[in-house]
């Protein structure tokens, strides 16, 4: 991450934040935002691995919807979705994914890679299009608890600061004191340094968070805790996207960000630490 992509994400990052804060009063917003991120994820994916664009992105514009819609909750729907998206509706999607895929690759007569084709475009939808789908789950997390203090909104609002504040820490400390190279062959850039102290300042974010949010139901060391393993997750997303670049010969995933490069360069770090949040606010703070 250089110096530019750091500034330039911060509008970006900025825009999210507003769709999430009126997320709750216009779901159709961030509906629209959210399947756009995915269409331009879609296709930045399938460029670089040589899946099947079309495929790809409506696939994963179709996967996302249909858990969007799910998150949302039965309150939300139509009467005649209620029972299809209450009833595995994401496991339905995906399974006419993959058959779409091989009717789409029966058609072709090419004589083209199948496996390289359906394979790639099947792990764009799960890497771009189900990661992503975690943010609407996280966003409109049915809480029972009426002590947990915040909706859902204020949740994506910690985990994008703590993985912003990580990203950027490691990248400036790890100029300045970054010596020892943390897996050179996949990212050059990237130092143990770097990645250390980009971790602890996530940490020490997560608790900086915690009272600006107000998540009550965080006492500061588990904040801590769960800050630190939000930023050892986001330097892992960060180096998975590096690692898809790397094996496709390319810099940067796509140009659809001027000076920063494409939509998933904005959003790796985000991909591996949304689940994370999410299972835990089901499985530990049992909210």
């Amino acid at each position: 991450m250089s110096r530019t992509r750091v500034l330039t994400s911060i509008p970006l990052i900025l825009i999210l934040i507003g769709v999430i804060y009126f997320s709750h009063r216009a779901p159709v917003l961030f509906f629209l935002v959210g399947n756009l991120f995915v269409g331009l994820g879609m296709r930045e994916f399938v460029r670089m691995t040589g899946g099947i664009r079309s495929m790809g992105i409506i696939g994963g514009i179709v996967l996302f919807s249909s858990v969007f819609l799910s998150a949302l909750g039965p309150g939300a729907l139509p009467p005649h979705l209620v029972g299809f998206i209450g009833s595995g509706g994401g496991d339905a999607v995906l399974f006419l994914v993959i058959s779409a895929l091989f009717l789409f690759q029966f058609t072709r007569t090419d004589g083209g890679p199948a496996i390289v084709r359906i394979s790639t475009t099947l792990a764009g939808v799960i890497y771009v299009a189900w990661l992503f789908s975690f943010f609407p789950r996280i966003n409109y997390f049915p809480f029972t608890d009426p002590a947990a203090g915040r909706d859902g909104r204020f949740y994506i609002f910690f985990l994008v600061l703590v993985v912003k504040v990580n990203d950027s820490a490691a990248y400036f400390l790890g100029s300045r004191w970054g010596k020892n190279k943390l897996i050179p062959r996949i990212s050059p850039g990237k130092t143990v340094e770097g990645a250390v102290l980009g971790v602890l300042a996530g940490g020490a974010s997560a608790v900086a968070g915690r009272y600006l949010f107000s998540l009550s139901r965080l006492t500061w060391p588990a904040a801590l805790t769960l800050g630190l393993v939000l930023g050892t997750a986001a330097v892992l997303g960060d180096l998975a996207e590096s690692l898809l670049k790397r094996s496709a010969g390319r810099k940067d995933s796509g140009r659809t960000l001027p000076g920063m490069g494409g939509i998933l360069d904005l959003l790796d770090s985000l991909f591996f630490t949304a689940p994370l949040l999410y299972f835990y606010l089901k499985l530990v703070l049992r909210l």
